[in-house]
This record gives structure tokens, C-alpha cells and sequence, in this order.
């Protein structure tokens, strides 16, 4: 079939499977495309090592590129399992990524879990894209078991749009995440309540996805949140703050793809036009709702690695560090380690 790596790729059913080293480690990579009899549509891409220890606890991420080209969908899922798999190489777990797809008009804006994502037919293959993610790690979570103990709940990572994804998919999925680790995202930060409309609140939450949230399970979530204290400093012509002047490129609370602008707006009117300035305070009220929640900001630091002071290589040291966390964080509860 071809070969990446030097080894070739081998095609079982709907599937493409590789090894692959990074430095002295040895992985396994499948990449699945989905048979008429799976409960999602969308494709994954799994790596695995080859010597898993006795337990682990699945990483997740989702694809950030916005794209209708399959290809660049791939690769660009491939370069994101590459990069989880490196950050968190010494613990010898397994990686998934799902790969979400793009709309031709830009809603859904599925890589965000946006409020139209729900009002997509079930007849549509990306009908409820977050049960379609919720349905492939359940698969996964399944298949590795067969051959090691894993921890029923996952490790979520994200940073930027896939961040903005894994703090919906917790609002949304809470029972199966252990811990959220989230960058780049602290401007659109969900709070579980009724004075704000979904994405950033639950008052519609039932109407939308059918079910009463489930607070007990999100305030058992670990979210550790990382962002940098420039992340105001970038600005867009194509959105407006309310002076009329050029909104934060990567404040969501004014991006209407992301978030309705009356429901940013609320937000906004809350806790505060600034990124860090607001997510300081919806920290310390949601610690008050007692939800599990922490955030570190690097000084000096911006969104994307501009003249080398991005978030990215502290970024990288975060995600490892609360990963160890969480595993010794397991041992205690389950494995009593």
C-alpha cells in the first residue's frame, strides 16, 4: 500500500496500519475509516505502542484544520497524533485522534462543537458529530482492553479550536473525562449555568441535546487550563468589541461562528471584556460551584509562536505534566498504587 517510516502500510477491512519510532519508542498507528455497521462516520486515527504498560489512560485530541480536502484532514490528524504521542511519550499510552470534518459553509463549525451542530438531520452523516466522538473513543476504550486495563475515563487535550472542542465535549459528555487539559481557549470557557445559553451556559441545555445536565460527573472533572498573558495583544478587522474597535483574534466570546453574539455579549457584560482578566473571575466562581478547576498563564506569552514567545513549548511541558498527574491521580483512586 505504501510505505511511511520506513515500513509498510498494511490495509485490514477499513483500516491502514503502520508502526512507527520516535526515538527509542515503538508505536503502532491504524488509521480507521468507519464500516455501515459502526455508530459513527467519521474517520480515527489510533496510535498504540508496542509495549503498553499493565493500565493506561486514553489521550484524546481532535483535528484543528478547518478543511473539505480528505488529505489535508489526514495529514493534518496525523501531525496532531505525532505531537500528543511525543508529549506524552515516557508514559507509554495510547492516542486517538477523531478527525472531525468541515462544513462548506462554515456552519456547524464542527471543530467547535457550535450551537447548529445540534440542529444538523439525522439524516445527515455528521448528525450529532459529538455522539459520533463519544461513540469512537467507547470503541476504542473497548479494543484496547482486550489486551490491557484501562482507565474508563479519558485524558481530553486541545489547545485553540480542538481546546474550545474539549471544553464543549466535557459540558456535553462529562462521565467519561478524568481530566480536560486545555490552552489557548480560557476566553469561551462554559459555566454550568442557567443565565447563559449553550455554548457557555446550560439554560437551553436539555432542549438542545436531550438530556438534564449532569453536574455531579463535571464537577469530578480535572480542568487545567494554560493560556498566555498576551492572548488579547492580536486583534481582527473582522469582528468589533463593543467600542467599535478591533475584537481579540482569539476571544470565541466575539466570534458568532463560535458563540451567538447575545449570548458572548452576556458573557462578556458578567465577568469582563479581557481574556485574563475574565477567565480569572468565571475560575474563582466556578471553584466556588465547587468545580475542579485551575489555570497557569505565562507571562509575556502569546496565543501563536510569534518572534518565539507563543505558549508552545511551555504548552508542551503543561500537557505532560498534568497527564503524570492524572496517572498518579488513578493509581491513588483505583489502583491503589
Amino acid at each position: 500500500m505504501g510505505i511511511i517510516n520506513g515500513n509498510e502500510i498494511q490495509r485490514t477491512n477499513y483500516s491502514f496500519q503502520f508502526d512507527y519510532n520516535i526515538e527509542d519508542k515503538e508505536y503502532s498507528v491504524q488509521i480507521v475509516y468507519p464500516s455501515k455497521e459502526d455508530h459513527y462516520t467519521i474517520p480515527y486515527i489510533l496510535v498504540i505502542p508496542k509495549q503498553m504498560k499493565d493500565y493506561c489512560t486514553l489521550a484524546v485530541e481532535v483535528n484543528n484544520l478547518e478543511t473539505e480536502e480528505q488529505d489535508e484532514l489526514l495529514n493534518n490528524g496525523l501531525l496532531t497524533a505525532y505531537h500528543l504521542t511525543t508529549k506524552l511519550k515516557e508514559f507509554d499510552n495510547p492516542v486517538l485522534i477523531p478527525i472531525l470534518p468541515s462544513a462548506k459553509d462554515g456552519k456547524p463549525y464542527y471543530q467547535q462543537l457550535s450551537r447548529e451542530c445540534f440542529s444538523v438531520s439525522k439524516d445527515n452523516p455528521f448528525y450529532r458529530i459529538d455522539l459520533q466522538v463519544l461513540n469512537i473513543i467507547n470503541d476504542v476504550k473497548q479494543k484496547i482492553s482486550k489486551s490491557t486495563e484501562i482507565n474508563e475515563k479519558i485524558f481530553l487535550n486541545g489547545y485553540s479550536s480542538s481546546g474550545v472542542f474539549a471544553q464543549r465535549f466535557a459540558l456535553l459528555h462529562p462521565e467519561i473525562i478524568d481530566t480536560a487539559c486545555i490552552g489557548g481557549a480560557s476566553g469561551s470557557i462554559p459555566i454550568p449555568i442557567k443565565d447563559l445559553e449553550y455554548p457557555l451556559g446550560i439554560a437551553d441545555y436539555l432542549a438542545i441535546t436531550g438530556k438534564t445536565f449532569d453536574f455531579e460527573s463535571y464537577s469530578q472533572i480535572k480542568f487545567r487550563y494554560y493560556v498566555g498573558s498576551l492572548e488579547d495583544t492580536r486583534k481582527t478587522p473582522e469582528r468589533f468589541d463593543e467600542n467599535g474597535k478591533d475584537a481579540p483574534y482569539h476571544d470565541m466570546s466575539y466570534f458568532d461562528r463560535s458563540v451567538p453574539p447575545i449570548v458572548g455579549m452576556k458573557l462578556r457584560k458578567m465577568f469582563g471584556t479581557k481574556i485574563i482578566e475574565r477567565s480569572k473571575k468565571q475560575i474563582f466562581f466556578m471553584n466556588e460551584m465547587g468545580i475542579n478547576i485551575e489555570q497557569e498563564i505565562f507571562d509575556g506569552r502569546t496565543h501563536n509562536n510569534y518572534n518565539g514567545i507563543g505558549v508552545n513549548e511551555l504548552g508542551d511541558e503543561f500537557i505532560t505534566r498534568i497527564y503524570q498527574q492524572s496517572l498518579i491521580q488513578y493509581d491513588k483512586n483505583h489502583l491503589g498504587r
